[in-house]
């Protein structure tokens, strides 16, 4: 009525097509270009009605999104959202040791880096058919067990041997990992709900909704929540983090949960609307993580890394009244075929750094390699947070430090895990994603240790270790494998 521009972040119509209007419904199809968008397909739109709002005693205001809710708020949304299994909140430990890959890339950092000790040389140990015609999450480990999810819901835990110890369903589909805290297990699921089990056993003790609503949308062939927590979880300090949502428009929602009760102890359901100008925010477009102090997740064209306060989950970002998108993703959950591919760089104690670059549709890619450290006060150029190749900014060159080695078999990686001086990787060669590959680099000098073939590519991410040294691997072909040391 006003005239008033507003911004759809994450997507817009095709530039030849244009919006189709039926039904009541927006209709737009693919692009063929390579504008800053996050979702791709035919989408439809329709009408927004009324969910659970800041005007029913939640957090903050709009154009903040800051500030956690009310004490009576949050007691009321507990009450709608938090699910107690019967047989107690209390469990058994499973004697998680350091070493062990607990989460997503190892840590609620994402860091890739293990205490683990990984031995010179490995070998096949087993292999089991998890799933077939869905993809595993990738696996994590605690106590001699690992553990892997799936996009049928289901979750499982094997023995270090290789044998199931127990498996457990969810609500939806489960796109990463879960993860190990306080002897319990953490699952983010896209039926819009947070699932607590015991880690020896997979006794079922609470489920949270974070979604507002109990309600499905079909997203490629699968019903899922209109707000799935498609990102996973991460725990640290006795809390379980987790964000709800697809678009900005619909609104995100961002909570932090008593690991051990499944209690409401903060959230934070106005960072979807930050700006009242455009109606624009944050859209959950990626794996949650917890760096500097905050939780941190990728979001959208607009706001690239979404980042939170801890204690309060008030909305860090500073505000933006733009209508237009700065960044592209591709997010993995939604899909995998374009996020694949893994970016690292670690920093060792020397200084020098450890550092491959993949941007989110692997089309652009820099040789895996072992740069010098640079002289004090001088910093690194910067990655793009959604690991897109590296590019210059500022008005300055950057500099460039001297390699002291790199890959000569120009491969590409889906998955890392720094121990000590071994660098596990997976992946395969340039152009050849048919010769799928486990294997090991010493990082001192860039020399091969060990190298074995895989029957499919690994998942994203899709390489764990243990505290004794094992590598496991998660397999588009829905299969599990494990490596372990050679015995002489």
């Amino acid at each position: 009525d006003d005239n008033a521009t507003e911004h759809i972040a994450p997507m817009r119509p095709p530039c030849q097509d244009g919006v189709i209007i039926s039904n009541g419904h927006l209709y737009w199809g693919p692009w063929m270009c390579g504008c800053q968008l996050s979702l791709y397909g035919n989408i439809g739109l329709r009408p927004r009605d009324d969910v659970r709002s800041s005007s029913a005693g939640e957090s903050g205001s709009a154009g903040s999104g800051s500030e956690a809710a009310s004490g009576a708020s949050l007691h009321q949304i507990e009450q709608d959202s938090l699910t107690v299994h019967t047989g107690g909140t209390a469990v058994r430990a499973i004697g998680m040791q350091p070493g062990d890959w607990t989460a997503f890339r190892g840590n609620s950092g994402n860091s890739h880096v293990s205490a683990a000790v990984i031995a010179e040389s490995v070998r096949p140990a087993w292999t089991v058919d998890v799933v077939s015609r869905e993809l595993l999450t990738a696996p994590v480990t605690a106590g001699g067990h690992v553990f892997v999810a799936d996009r049928t819901g289901i979750v499982r835990a094997f023995t270090a041997a290789g044998t199931e110890a127990w498996r457990a369903r969810t609500g939806g589909a489960v796109f990463f990992p879960p993860v190990v805290h306080q002897d319990r297990l953490f699952v983010g699921c896209a039926d819009g709900r947070v699932y607590a089990f015991e880690a020896l056993t997979g006794r079922p003790l609470w489920t949270f909704r974070v979604a507002p609503q109990d309600r499905r949308i079909p997203v490629y062939g699968q019903l899922i929540s209109r707000w799935p927590v498609s990102g996973g979880v991460v725990a640290e300090g006795g809390r379980i983090y987790a964000a709800a949502g697809i678009t900005h428009y619909d609104g995100t929602y961002v909570v932090a949960l008593d690991a051990a009760t499944g209690r409401l102890l903060a959230r934070n359901d106005n960072s979807g609307r930050l700006s009242d100008v455009v109606n624009s925010g944050v859209s959950l477009q990626g794996h949650l993580s917890i760096e500097d102090g905050e939780l941190r997740f990728l979001g959208g064209g607009i706001y690239e890394t979404a980042r939170y306060s801890l204690e309060t989950l008030e909305c860090r970002n500073e505000v933006r009244h733009q209508i237009f998108s700065d960044y592209r993703t591709a997010f993995s959950a939604y899909y995998p075929e374009y996020g694949r591919y893994v970016s690292l760089e670690h920093t060792l104690p020397d200084g020098k750094v450890l550092c491959h670059d993949a941007n989110y549709d692997g089309t652009a890619f820099s040789s895996l390699s072992l740069e010098a450290a640079l002289p004090a006060g001088v910093s690194r150029k910067q990655k793009d947070a959604a690991g897109e190749f590296l590019q210059r900014r500022g008005k300055e060159a950057e500099p460039t430090p001297a390699l002291l080695w790199q890959d000569a078999k120009n491969r590409r990686f889906t998955g890392f895990i720094v121990a000590g001086d071994v660098l596990v990787a997976s992946g395969h060669p340039e152009n050849q994603p048919d010769k799928p590959f486990v294997g090991a680099v010493r990082i001192s000098d860039g020399v091969d240790l060990w190298e074995h073939p895989l029957p499919a590519n690994t998942v994203l991410s899709g390489i764990a270790t243990d505290a004794s040294g094992r590598v496991f691997a998660s397999l588009e072909n829905g299969q599990l494998m494990c490596f372990s040391g050679e015995t002489r």
